[in-house]
Formats: structure tokens, C-alpha cells, sequence
């Protein structure tokens, strides 16, 4: 009877977890339908196209491989969404640097939860990259947000969150792309656990009130975790795309899982087309 009933019991706990992932996916399920054709969506308007990149942790033959495919894919500009080191040491920063001005395409950095590691401040970052962790770039009728939520421990800082909504009220006028190292809110999350912190969880409300009163926020893009996962954020479509040359962390599987790979992109109007490239490196 005993073992009769921990089956019984393991049987309604299976289904049990099963029914809450099949509850937490749909909303994606959905989006992804409205993503793929399934509803009219209008396709006509200026077209801007890029490159994302992510967690390359420096340099290595990956970073190297995916630069030099998008070179010769002609794309005009690269968005890194760190992590860009693996100490965010002077060095480091130096020798992305020169390995990504061996290259013509121009490089746009987030500032990641490695490159912090040295100085937490940041100021070494935006001395090896001319750009301050929150700022924006025009790319074609296409507004890039760049925001700071490196430090787990802090989250959005105030500043950052002010600043942007006020560049999000000045953006009104155009599609707009935002970029931001840490993702949060992806799906299951809450089961295979994140990177959050009381005080980053409150900034996380914070920039989701805000962005919520922006419908032309069109696309999010983050890293962090050393793989390829689209899914959805207060209804915004997000990706996670860390596959820029460090291996899988051991919640994804380790090495085994390695997911290498770089992001093109194509803003037709408002609607946002993503192709994945994978890298493979052989010996």
C-alpha cells in the first residue's frame, strides 16, 4: 500500500509541475505565435540593421570568429550586451578594444556584472569604451537605450532609471530598442532561480512602471546567461543572447551546452526580425 501511494503521489507532483511550466510558457507561446505571422502586423517603413553580441568575457577565438562574420555580413554596427571582460581590468578593455578596431564595424558596449569586478564605479569602462553605462545612440529611425544594471547588489541605479525616463519621453517619436546586461523576468525564472537582490528587485519594479507608458519600446536585449532565449517582458519581446565566446554556466550544463553565437537584426518600421548565427570554432 506505502509504495502504491508514493507513486500516486509522484504521479499528481509531476503533473502538478507540469501544468505551472505549461502556465508560466504560455504567455510566451502566444507572444511567439504574434511574432511568427499569425496576426497582420504591418512590414512596410526605413529599414535599420545591426549585430548583438554577448558575454565574450575578452578576447578569444569566438569573439574573434563572430566579428569577423559580421564584418563580412556588411552589418553597420555591433551591440555588445557584455559581458565584455572577465575582471574589467585596464588590460582586458584594451584588448577588446584593439581586436574590435581591427575590424571596421563600430562597436556599441553595455557595461556587464564582469566589468565592474575591478572597478565598481565604472570609470574604467567608460575610459576603454567613450560611452557612459546609461546613455542613448540613433541608429538609422532606431533610438538604442544602453542601460546600467550591472551590480546585482544595487540593480538600475535612481539615476539611471530618471534619466531614463526622461530619454524615454523625448523618444516618442521613433521605435526604440532597449539594452541592459542583467536579464530578469524570463521564463522560469523563479524555478531555475536569477542573479536578483532585494534592492535590485526593487529597481526592476521601477523600470517596469516606467516602461510601461511606452508602447514604441519595440525589443529588449540581454546577456548574462551564456545562451540564446527569446521570451517576453511586460509583453516588450526580449532575448537573452550570451553566446559570445565563454562557456555554458553549470545551471545551463556546462560546456556541453555551449550555445556560441551572434544576433542580426533587422528593424523594418516597427516590427523587429531576428536571425540567429551560431559559431562553431573547429580544432
Amino acid at each position: 500500500m506505502r509504495h502504491w501511494l508514493i507513486i500516486f503521489v509522484g504521479i499528481i507532483a509531476f503533473f502538478g509541475l507540469l501544468g505551472y511550466v505549461a502556465w508560466r510558457l504560455w504567455p510566451d507561446v502566444t507572444s511567439l505565435a504574434n511574432d511568427t505571422g499569425l496576426v497582420n502586423i504591418p512590414t512596410s517603413g526605413p529599414v535599420t540593421r545591426f549585430a548583438v553580441v554577448g558575454d565574450n568575457h575578452g578576447v578569444n577565438d569566438i569573439y574573434r570568429s563572430i566579428l569577423r562574420d559580421i564584418s563580412s555580413a556588411g552589418l553597420p554596427l555591433i551591440l555588445n550586451v557584455a559581458d565584455n571582460s572577465e575582471y574589467g581590468t585596464v588590460e582586458e578593455f584594451e584588448q577588446v578594444r584593439e581586436l574590435e578596431e581591427s575590424f571596421s564595424t563600430p562597436v556599441l558596449h553595455v557595461l556587464g556584472s564582469h566589468d565592474v569586478k575591478t572597478d565598481p564605479t565604472g570609470e574604467l569602462f567608460v575610459s576603454a569604451f567613450g560611452r557612459q553605462p546609461c546613455s542613448s545612440f540613433d541608429h538609422g529611425h532606431v533610438r538604442i537605450i544602453i542601460l546600467d544594471n550591472a551590480e546585482r547588489k544595487i540593480g538600475f541605479p535612481a539615476a539611471c532609471l530618471a534619466w531614463l525616463e526622461t530619454e524615454l519621453a523625448r523618444s516618442a517619436d521613433r521605435p526604440v530598442i532597449l539594452a541592459y546586461h542583467r536579464p530578469f523576468g524570463y521564463p522560469l525564472s523563479d524555478l531555475i532561480g536569477d542573479d536578483e537582490t532585494a534592492a535590485s528587485r526593487s529597481t526592476n519594479d521601477e523600470f517596469l512602471r516606467i516602461i510601461a507608458n511606452y508602447p514604441n519600446i519595440i525589443q529588449i536585449f540581454g546577456a548574462h546567461l551564456h545562451t540564446y532565449l527569446p521570451y517576453r517582458l511586460q509583453g516588450i519581446p526580449a532575448v537573452i543572447t550570451g553566446g559570445g565566446g565563454d562557456p555554458a554556466q553549470t545551471v545551463l550544463g556546462g560546456a556541453r551546452n555551449n550555445n556560441f553565437h551572434w544576433l542580426e537584426v533587422t528593424v523594418r518600421g516597427a516590427v523587429v526580425t531576428i536571425e540567429e548565427h551560431p559559431v562553431q570554432i573547429t580544432e
